[in-house]
């Protein structure tokens, strides 16, 4: 049965992602949560009946409040419970009771930083994976990198951890309330709302701290509505009753007419856990609390989820779109107050290099139609229709990237070095010499095998492609093992985990490629197409 899910990927939109401790929980051994947190420093301090003073809390903000739900009153009373927890922890750290490791009472002083915040992002920094969720979670980090932004409130660091684990361009976070005061550039970023590890003074767990992050609440809740107004938004490791995920919603809706609110319905999906479900059972929540509709899915087949918003695919991931953005910014606004404007064609694997020459070169940025620019595949689309035979790529556009790569850059190229294939296309001469020139160098079988970073080779001499693929070593090691012993293996398994892998980093997003990728790439073109090299 289809889903909002469904729709999404149909959209091909990267969505807005919020991502909840449920989802630490779901990984991570002895992951608290809030109130297992505050219960845990308590009896730190050696204080007793942790849930005698929790009721009396409750029961006087109740009080107050008599028109707060249940959930309200557990939430509100977390966080006086946090502020009477700071203030007898900092006491007990200055009486020398507790100690917080390379913390002293002097750090405290010239850091102004609450020890309880400190011991709160000590608690938070180590973590360790439940046993079997190893599928799951690498679908989980391929979900991360489809993610144009992405919020939390968690204060670990696992979401930025597993996101740059498998992402060859880290993503930018941002922690507090800073990113909402900042030119960001809308892609590939990451918001902790309530604070990082990272940073413990900016962690927000007592009254005074909500206070103070309520006062900037509207231009939080204005950033956030911009994003939600262009993308589609997945909450996933919170539930309709978590009180942080409400307020967010809430402070959206209000801004809203009847005709965004509509199209909110599409956009808006909130993840639940529910035992046992294999299947995706979605319900649409008329709230009239939040003032919206928005569609619910009840699983706990999360790696389907996972899997499902993975497949989204513009071509480049939101860290490539980043790239991209950062550059062309540096190109139009930086180099343009200079009033030095020039103009250069590039590909996407030219952008780190362009970064660097953007301090000594006059540069600008040339809009045009397919009809007078022609595109430069990525690193990875390359590889992958070479290594694939597939060969859809022109003869010439192939030619061009090879003339523009590195003189030690290895790649796949021994069906187009053929004298007769660059005497026929329509390079410049000297482009065709610098091909020619590269023959020798890219068809030697010894000189590039003798590169093999020898440490990393774990098996030898072996004929068992299966072996050294399911093993679980680095893909590092397990690419020099196979070009290590490329004479002695099955070629067409060698092609199909190449063709594999080049899929996996394109699905990705990915436009680069490691050295040791490149040199089994390599390898094995020269032991198929140019045997009598190899």
């Amino acid at each position: 049965m289809a889903t909002i899910l469904d729709s999404m990927i149909e959209k091909n939109e990267f969505p807005v992602v919020f991502v909840g401790a449920g989802l630490s929980k779901r990984f991570l051994n002895d992951f608290p949560d809030w109130t297992t947190l505050l219960e845990d420093f308590w009896k730190e301090l050696g204080l007793s009946n942790f849930f005698g003073e929790f009721n009396k809390v409750r029961d006087s903000i109740g009080k107050e409040n008599p028109h707060y739900s249940d959930k309200e009153l557990n939430h509100y009373s977390n966080i006086r419970m946090g502020s009477i927890l700071e203030e007898n922890y900092n006491g007990a750290f200055n009486d020398g009771k507790v100690s917080i490791p390379n913390f002293s009472a002097r750090d405290a002083y010239y850091s102004r930083i609450s020890p309880f915040k400190k011991a709160i992002s000590e608690k938070f920094k180590m973590y360790t994976f439940k046993n079997g969720v190893e599928e799951e979670y690498s679908s989980f980090q391929k979900m991360l990198l489809k993610a144009q932004i992405i919020l939390s409130t968690n204060y670990d660091k696992f979401i930025e951890e597993s996101y740059d684990n498998i992402s060859e361009y880290q993503i930018t976070k941002y922690i507090g309330q800073k990113g909402f005061f900042q030119d960001t550039l809308g892609y590939a970023e990451l918001y902790k709302l309530h604070g990082c590890v990272d940073s413990p003074e900016n962690i927000i767990i007592t009254e005074n701290d909500y206070e103070n992050f309520e006062k900037n609440s509207v231009l939080i809740s204005a950033k956030i509505i911009s994003m939600m107004m262009n993308s589609s938004i997945i909450f996933v490791g919170y539930s309709l009753t978590d009180i942080n995920v409400r307020k967010i919603i809430k402070e959206f809706t209000r801004s809203l007419t009847d005709h965004e609110l509509s199209i909110l319905e599409d956009k808006l999906v909130l993840v639940e856990w529910k035992e046992n479900e294999q299947l995706f059972v979605e319900e649409v929540v008329n709230d009239q609390d939040l003032g919206c509709k928005l569609r619910v899915i009840k699983t706990d087949n999360f790696q389907k989820l996972f899997s499902t918003i993975s497949t989204i695919n513009q071509g480049v991931s939101p860290s490539e779109v980043r790239k991209y953005k950062h550059v062309i910014k540096e190109l139009i606004i930086d180099r343009g107050k200079k009033g030095a404007l020039h103009s250069v064609l590039l590909s996407p694997e030219d952008l780190d290099s362009l970064e660097q020459g953007l301090l000594t070169k006059n540069i600008t940025v040339a809009i045009g139609d397919a009809k007078y620019i022609f595109q430069i595949p990525d690193l990875i689309s390359y590889c992958l229709d070479y290594i694939s035979d597939t060969d859809e790529i022109n003869t010439d556009i192939r030619l061009r990237l090879l003339v523009g790569q590195n003189s030690r850059a290895r790649l796949p190229m021994n069906k187009l070095l053929k004298r007769e294939l660059i005497e026929a296309s329509t390079l410049h001469s000297s482009e065709k010499e610098k091909l020619i020139a590269k023959i020798s160098t890219f068809s030697n079988f010894e000189s590039n095998y003798n590169t093999i970073t020898q440490s990393s080779v774990f098996r030898r001499d072996t004929a068992d492609l299966d072996a050294i693929i399911s093993s679980k070593e680095k893909k590092q090691k397990i690419y020099e093992t196979i070009s290590f012993n490329i004479k002695h293996l099955n070629l067409d398994g060698v092609k199909s985990f190449l063709v594999g892998e080049l899929k996996e980093l394109k699905e990705k997003g990915e436009i680069r490629l490691n050295t040791e990728m490149r040199r089994v790439l390599l390898l094995y073109d020269i032991v198929k197409n140019k045997r009598g090299n190899a």
